[in-house]
């Protein structure tokens, strides 16, 4: 049901595919181990996810297509297939003020594709006006760090928004 994809590979960790209306995505996971503590035992498992449209040669909006979505869960799987500690962040785009509608594509994408051995923890950072910028910790229920890293990035995001 998904469209094939490529793992191009890189410091970005990238795959790339293409879909029947000719659009071009490259989906990464980007590492972040300044994220936590780079001492702790989890640093090295830890990346931002990001969906990307690499090209359209359509110039217009994409529209929802299913395919695209099982592929994003397909490339999400086999990522996590590499290692049970892998640890991924996404924090929804806010460039045009559609983060909110990001959060809810994101969140049933992920419970209707993502299979029941992952967890996800949501959040909101606030900036000093008060928008709201959805983030997400997503890691496998086995993780053998799971009570530290939910506990840590609760504290990153309280920590944060406490400034405010």
């Amino acid at each position: 049901m998904n469209y094939e994809f490529d793992f191009m590979g890189g410091s970005e960790n990238s795959y790339v595919f293409q879909t029947i209306n000719r659009i071009v995505y490259e989906v990464k996971f980007i590492p972040t181990p300044y994220l936590f503590d780079e001492a702790s035992p989890f640093a090295s498992y830890v990346y931002e996810f990001s969906i990307l449209v690499a090209d359209n040669p359509t110039d217009l909006e994409p529209i929802f297509d299913e395919r695209t979505s099982y592929t994003v869960a397909a490339i999400f799987t086999e990522f996590y297939e590499q290692n049970d500690a892998l640890i991924t962040i996404y924090i929804c785009d806010s460039s045009d003020g559609r983060q909110l509608t990001r959060q809810r594509k994101f969140n049933y994408w992920f419970y209707f594709f993502v299979k029941d051995d992952f967890v996800k923890y949501d959040d909101i950072i606030r900036n000093i006006d008060g928008e709201k910028y959805p983030v997400a910790l997503i890691l496998k229920e086995q993780n053998p760090y799971k009570a530290q890293i939910i506990g840590e990035f609760i504290a990153i995001i309280s920590g944060y928004n406490s400034d405010k």
